[in-house]
């Protein structure tokens, strides 16, 4: 079995939470292959470029970045720069919890997304931030090391090492900024919860006069679902996520069936 994993991100090569798990990695005996976005694609979704050229800029044998969406690093880190399969993949760490409807949005897990339709396993991990302004990137290296001596263990645990990594499965995953205090945290197995967003649209106008938006929102709103992904990362708790691509909604195509 390889001890080679893919890692990516959203936040962009250069971005703090992705060196935390490389370094993380490197310490446990592994070695990373890295294919992330040139630059920050927050919000970027499942979008893949196929209307503009695409470039790679190398920045060694196993590390490269691609001018383009999530989805295209992975998309050409899988299929144009590695040379054999990894034992896993993970996306991020996130500068910024993905719950609830989150990930729909998102470029970090859609990212996960990507090698898991490539056949391996996946993981996205986010870290959840209440105060931006007064976070340090230290916890990132905390929030890494977590995932590897916590959550990965766990995650083998309960599904058995064989089965996670000859059959695929992604997993989402979300650490609050509260692992910095001591370096654990509780960990719970939740399903996803529920966004609000609240619909929020800023509106202005530019020194030209001409009027521009900024799309904004409650980003710390969640309806009350005991035992959701939101809610148990407010009570303090990691949260682990199975996640299932199956879009078809199966009851009503028996109904019409039937």
């Amino acid at each position: 079995m390889t001890n080679q994993i893919f890692l990516t991100n959203d936040d962009g090569i250069y971005a703090a939470g992705l060196s935390a798990l490389e370094t993380a990695a490197s310490k446990r005996n592994l070695t990373c292959f890295i294919s992330a976005p040139l630059n920050e694609q927050s919000g970027a979704g499942h979008s893949i470029t196929l209307g503009a050229p695409l470039r790679v800029s190398k920045f060694s044998e196993n590390r490269f970045a691609v001018n383009g969406t999530p989805t295209d690093a992975v998309y050409i880190g899988i299929n144009a720069l590695m040379k054999k399969k990894p034992l896993f993949a993970v996306s991020g760490i996130n500068k910024g919890g993905n719950l609830g409807d989150d990930i729909t949005y998102s470029g970090t897990v859609s990212a996960a997304m990507e090698t898991f339709y490539d056949g391996i396993t996946s993981f996205a991990v986010s870290l959840y931030i209440t105060d931006f302004a007064a976070f340090k990137n230290e916890t990132f290296a905390v929030c890494a090391d977590f995932f590897f001596d916590e959550i990965l263990p766990e995650i083998e645990k309960k599904i058995g090492k064989s089965e996670l990594y000859e059959n695929p499965k992604l997993f989402n995953i979300n650490i609050p900024e509260t692992i910095a205090n001591s370096g654990k945290v509780p960990l719970k197995w939740t399903p996803f919860g529920k966004r609000l967003y609240g619909g929020d649209v800023v509106k202005r106008v530019d020194p030209r006069g001409k009027e521009y938006y900024w799309i904004g929102g409650d980003q710390f709103g969640f309806a009350d679902i005991d035992g959701s992904d939101c809610h148990e990362i407010r009570r303090g708790s990691a949260t682990i996520t199975p996640v299932s691509l199956d879009f078809t909604d199966e009851k009503t195509l028996e109904k019409i069936r039937g």
